[in-house]
């Protein structure tokens, strides 16, 4: 049995030098008149400027003057950007409806009557309250530009076709 596996391995060596030669023969007959590969370098680049400026961001957005309390209909305060400024505490709800006496929302707090308000995470807070809307940027803050496809020359507009 060990003989039949040692003259079987034996074979298969003989078979695996026998394919390598056959392959390098191959590779030069397929390669005969062809013109050797050529690495070309990497083309230069220009070198890279690393700004490390970090700039701060402010978030200008207003707050929303749209609120309204679906408990009871009046003004809602969006009090968020108040929050972020430092002049409420961070614990104080980011919206709070302006009625002090008639809303349902109202609850007997440790200190005295609560208005209804709602947190970021509060359950009941409507998701149309927290879209932002981004004001109207100043024309003094825009950056136009040309685009190519804004001539109005009826050659150039018939090569593109969208």
């Amino acid at each position: 049995m060990n003989q039949n596996i040692n003259s079987a391995l034996k074979r298969i060596e003989l078979s695996k030098k026998a394919i390598s030669e056959a392959e390098e023969i191959l590779a030069t007959l397929l390669q005969g008149d062809a013109v050797p590969s050529v690495e070309e370098p990497e083309p230069a680049r220009d070198p890279v400027e690393v700004v490390s400026e970090v700039f701060d961001v402010v978030d200008k957005t207003p707050p929303r003057q749209d609120l309204e309390c679906y408990l009871c209909g009046n003004k809602v305060f969006d009090n968020r950007p108040q929050k972020a400024s430092g002049e409420y505490k961070e614990t104080s709800p980011d919206f709070v409806c302006s009625n002090r006496d008639t809303c349902s929302g109202i609850k007997q707090g440790q200190y005295g009557v609560l208005r209804k308000s709602w947190w970021l995470n509060s359950k009941d807070l409507p998701q149309e309250w927290i879209k932002t809307v981004v004001p109207k940027a100043d024309p003094e803050d825009t950056v136009s530009t040309d685009s190519p496809f804004d001539n109005n020359n009826s050659e150039e507009s018939e090569d593109f076709t969208f």
